[in-house]
């Protein structure tokens, strides 16, 4: 995505598409911050990396407009709305209830672990490797539902 970001900014722009161009640009600033930090020195951006970078700018975007919202200004908490609906359309489908199951399901019997409560982490971190754009949350509440 890092590579095709510069021309779907000038499409944007071509097409005076502003919320996307705007957006387009803070994705651009936030994998260049990445590449920057200290931390990253050397290491190459994967795939992982950008969808993790936008999903925080997706939750960072509607913590704004819940702010923006209860503050009574609806068209500020707009714009964010429509950056997220940009922010959106380069993050994978997230996984649905039913394949967090059947992944537990699988960890379960490959590994052959007890569904008990002292494996929650051990079925937590399975299932996060196998569906790596399952939200954190949900893989919990879904791993705790099926434990005895």
């Amino acid at each position: 995505m890092k590579e095709n970001i510069n021309a779907l900014i000038m499409e944007a722009m071509k097409n005076h598409d502003t919320v996307r161009t705007e957006t387009l640009r803070a994705i651009k600033s936030a994998f260049l911050n990445w590449q920057t930090a200290k931390d990253n020195a050397g290491k190459e951006m994967t795939e992982a990396d950008e969808i993790q970078i936008i999903k925080k700018m997706v939750k960072q975007r509607q913590e704004s407009a819940e702010q923006y919202l209860s503050a009574g200004r609806k068209e500020l908490a707009e714009a964010e709305q429509a950056q997220i609906t940009v922010l959106e359309t380069f993050l994978p489908k997230a996984a649905s209830q039913e394949d967090i199951v059947r992944a537990f399901n699988q960890a379960k019997e490959a590994n052959g672990w007890e569904a008990e409560k002292k494996n929650m982490g051990l079925f937590v971190k399975a299932i996060k490797a196998a569906l790596p754009n399952a939200d954190g949350k949900m893989v919990a509440q879904v791993v705790q539902s099926q434990l005895s």
